[in-house]
């Protein structure tokens, strides 16, 4: 497969929004009733609901992360105007990084401890960085539509990069505290919403 046939983007995006709609799906059916739910006294379910409370938790993180790595990737797909065969490579390593999800919410929840948090960070990591890759890509091809403002790509660059690097730094925080280290993810959030404003949309794109 290599970069020299060019085709149109509408495809890979379906199938990106499948694999992300799955994802999410795959997440939450994680969560279980505890056994024997229906004999439970109203204290006895309250108990049993706070147990699962790592679980939502996890949860929670990973809709959010997600649900943030698939505004990032409409966002950058909404002003890349073709695609070719090194462009879709790096979109499945993306989504293999998505795809992972699920199994390391599930860890997270069982396990918060450092190994498992670091772990977690890391694919993290990938995930942003698989992004920033896609739409450096992108450019160097000519695959961006040609009314892309230069202060949008590198906005939208910079915010990739910027949750790829908190992301990465928690990952040496988590060996040893992994509890400062999931806080630590909160700092990704301003970096997504200056990439949210910087710029301006491309034509036919929400602002």
């Amino acid at each position: 497969m290599t970069g020299d046939y060019r085709f149109s983007t509408e495809r890979l995006v379906y199938f990106s929004d499948a694999v992300v709609a799955i994802t999410i799906t795959l997440l939450v059916l994680d969560i279980r009733l505890p056994e024997g739910v229906g004999d439970m006294t109203d204290t006895q379910l309250w108990a049993a609901l706070l147990d699962l409370g790592p679980a939502f938790r996890a949860y929670l993180i990973s809709f959010a992360v997600i649900g943030s790595f698939w505004i990032s990737h409409h966002r950058k797909f909404a002003a890349i105007a073709a695609a070719d065969g090194r462009l879709i490579v790096l979109n499945l390593l993306f989504l293999l990084m998505i795809g992972a999800m699920p199994f390391a919410t599930s860890l997270i929840a069982e396990n918060p401890g450092p190994l498992a948090t670091a772990l977690y960070a890391g694919a993290l990591t990938a995930g942003a960085l698989m992004i920033a890759a896609i739409w450096v890509y992108a450019r160097a091809a000519g695959l961006t539509r040609a009314d892309l403002p230069p202060r949008r790509w590198r906005a939208s660059l910079f915010a990739s990069l910027a949750v790829a690097a908190v992301f990465a730094l928690s990952v040496p925080v988590a060996l040893i505290w992994p509890d400062p280290a999931k806080l630590m993810w909160i700092l990704a959030m301003p970096p997504a919403l200056l990439s949210r404003l910087g710029g301006g949309p491309v034509s036919g794109e929400p602002g």
